[in-house]
């Protein structure tokens, strides 16, 4: 997402790409991402002052943690970014996520790690399909004991079958 700093004219700039999850270094182990990374930026320059407003949309898959179900769940997040050039010295620690300093000479910056930051903080740390569009699926509702036993029911080894018809007929 390498924005061109020397080629902004006055007023707005839209931007457009789409990435995919390698192009903005996100493993499949933060969350399975399904299709491409979609961004619309829109940078704004008047004199000196820089600033960009943008939306990334995305869609991942994960597994529900109840049901263990995979789910679609869209990912849609806004952001803005305000660029100053000129650093301090003094300052060392950034506060404002939303600051992006700028070397004195402008040239190309890359928002994709910003970006990223801004897509993994909307992923959910415990998915469940209940919070998916679609909402829970009929499995969601049921007591977990219940799904544990009804699959263990579907699932007997014969071996352990003939194991427990023998005990059975000993008792």
């Amino acid at each position: 997402m390498k924005i061109d700093l020397r080629e902004l004219q006055e007023g707005e700039t839209e931007f457009t790409f789409e990435e995919t999850p390698q192009d903005l270094h996100i493993t499949s182990d933060d969350a399975p991402f399904i299709g491409s990374i979609n961004t619309h930026l829109i940078v704004y320059q008047f004199g000196d002052a820089l600033s960009a407003k943008g939306q990334t949309q995305c869609v991942i898959r994960p597994e529900c943690a109840r049901c263990l179900e995979a789910i679609e769940f869209p990912i849609d997040v806004s952001y803005t970014f305000i660029f100053q050039k000129g650093r301090p010295d003094q300052m060392s620690d950034d506060d404002d996520d939303t600051l992006i300093w700028l070397n004195e000479e402008p040239g190309e910056i890359d928002l994709g790690q910003e970006v990223k930051d801004y897509i993994l903080l909307e992923l959910p740390m415990i998915p469940t399909c209940a919070a998916a569009p679609n909402g829970p699926c009929e499995r969601y509702e049921k007591d977990p004991n219940d799904l544990l036993e009804h699959q263990q029911e579907e699932n007997l080894d014969p071996r352990w079958e003939a194991l427990r018809v023998l005990k059975e007929e000993n008792e």
